[in-house]
């Protein structure tokens, strides 16, 4: 019952050693060593979450996990502080539950929370969009800048989705993220 389930969000940098093996299991659950290594976006550069939240059933098991961190970027040249949305991931036999709009809400509290965050933004495959839709996300149309090794260039590798937090969620222009994607 997810009600009764365990909601977080804390530095990963603090985890437990106990935490860092959940993760570990959770991942190689979603991802298998075997199909990870065919995954194309294996082969670009990356942001690390600061943040994660962590949802946990009532026996304790560490079911779904989101990835969150904040940025300074531009939307337009004009400075933004963007809250990104990353490593989104429920174990198998948990899916279709609810586990991850539990994760993926309190993300958003988070970023409610942190008082200067202006919008949220994520990458997914164009399969998972009406999943984010749901949830309040918002097709982007423009042009996402992200950083790969020393160059800027535009991320093409899946969609781009944003929410409105401290402003309207922007739907085109340019965002450049400053750094590597989420």
């Amino acid at each position: 019952m997810i009600t009764s389930s365990v909601v977080s969000i804390g530095p990963v940098s603090l985890w437990t050693d106990e935490q860092v093996v959940e993760y570990r299991e959770l991942t190689e659950a979603v991802y298998p060593p075997r199909t990870a290594a065919d995954w194309p976006g294996r082969k670009l550069e990356w942001s690390q979450a600061e943040m994660g939240v962590r949802v946990v059933d009532p026996s304790g098991w560490l079911v779904s996990y989101v990835g969150v961190l904040t940025r300074e970027g531009t939307l337009d040249t004009a400075p933004v502080t963007i809250g990104g949305i990353g490593g989104v991931k429920t174990h198998p036999d948990a899916r279709g539950l609810g586990y991850a709009a539990l994760g993926m809400r309190r993300a958003t509290e988070w970023f409610h929370e942190q008082h200067g965050v202006d919008f949220g933004l994520l990458v997914c495959e164009p399969g998972l969009m009406s999943y984010y839709e749901n949830l309040g996300w918002v097709v982007f149309n423009g042009v996402l800048l992200t950083t790969q090794g020393a160059a800027t260039v535009e991320f093409t590798f899946n969609r781009v989705m944003t929410q409105t937090i401290g402003r309207p969620a922007p739907v085109t222009g340019i965002i450049d993220l400053s750094g590597p994607p989420w």
